[in-house]
């Protein structure tokens, strides 16, 4: 019960918090907890123009049930801070995967919250780090905003040089982690995410990990890797993937692009 009244102060500090009638074994938790939250958040957020000047923090919470199949339903915003500032809240929000409530070995379905702060006097930092201010689709391309997530789309992502290239890539980007060396600790660790339309990455998490730094390590590289996004219809859309990150000691090399959309 410590270890979980912990967890509840924890996540109400960074974004999610429980409701005070909650009473499960394990909380839920969005797809890679709350570092991918914040990650995901910064990624995506299109701060309305119109509102920066304002130089005023809003802290914006949206209360949902998350249902036992991973679903959401009954999303609402508790005390309404503008026009704008919802809309953007609640289109981030709609990007976000659940992993719902745990009571005795079974999900369950309970009330959750998430809040976002919006800081108008961070953005500028925020989109120096990320590289972008406005998101940078193909051309030509209609972009589906219905947020529905695909598995198998008529044209996969792909890496934007190339299968090859991507071979490549990781082979010179890969840092084996000092603690796995010294345990000597091998193994595929197995990332799960989402493509989205603008080929950024989003909701990683993990399929497979053996730990050591190496599940950290495969993270950071997929952050990395740039993608052109998945197309149905002449339309760039969300699509499900899963990718292999091999960690093998006293190899030069080992192909890590068989990715798969599952």
């Amino acid at each position: 019960m410590k270890k979980i009244f912990f967890l509840f102060v924890l996540l109400n500090a960074i974004g999610t918090h429980a409701q005070n009638t909650l009473n499960v074994d394990v909380v839920p938790t969005n797809v890679g907890g709350i570092e991918e939250l914040k990650r995901l958040f910064e990624q995506e957020l299109v701060y309305p123009e119109n509102l920066l000047n304002d130089k005023i923090n809003q802290n914006i919470t949206i209360h949902f049930d998350l249902m036992k199949d991973s679903s959401v339903k009954n999303v609402q915003i508790l005390k309404s801070v503008s026009p704008e500032l919802d809309k953007e809240a609640l289109r981030i929000f709609k990007l976000l995967l659940w992993v719902p409530a745990i009571k005795e070995r079974e999900f369950v379905t309970t009330n959750w919250s998430v809040t976002f702060n919006f800081a108008p006097g961070k953005y500028a930092k925020i989109c120096r780090e990320r590289g972008f201010v406005k998101f940078n689709y193909l051309p030509d391309f209609k972009i589906d905003s219905s947020g529905k997530i695909y598995d198998k789309p008529a044209q996969l992502p792909m890496y934007q040089k190339g299968d090859y290239a991507l071979r490549e890539f990781i082979k010179e980007n890969l840092e084996y982690p000092q603690q796995a060396k010294l345990s000597n600790i091998q193994g595929v660790v197995v990332l799960s995410f989402i493509v989205e339309p603008s080929g950024l990455v989003t909701n990683i998490g993990f399929k497979k990990t053996i730990g050591g730094g190496c599940d950290q390590e495969a993270i950071r590289l997929l952050r990395m890797i740039k993608w052109y996004p998945g197309r149905n219809d002449n339309q760039l859309i969300r699509v499900k993937m899963s990718f292999p990150f091999y960690f093998v000691l006293n190899e030069n090399f080992r192909d890590n692009s068989g990715g798969e959309q599952k």
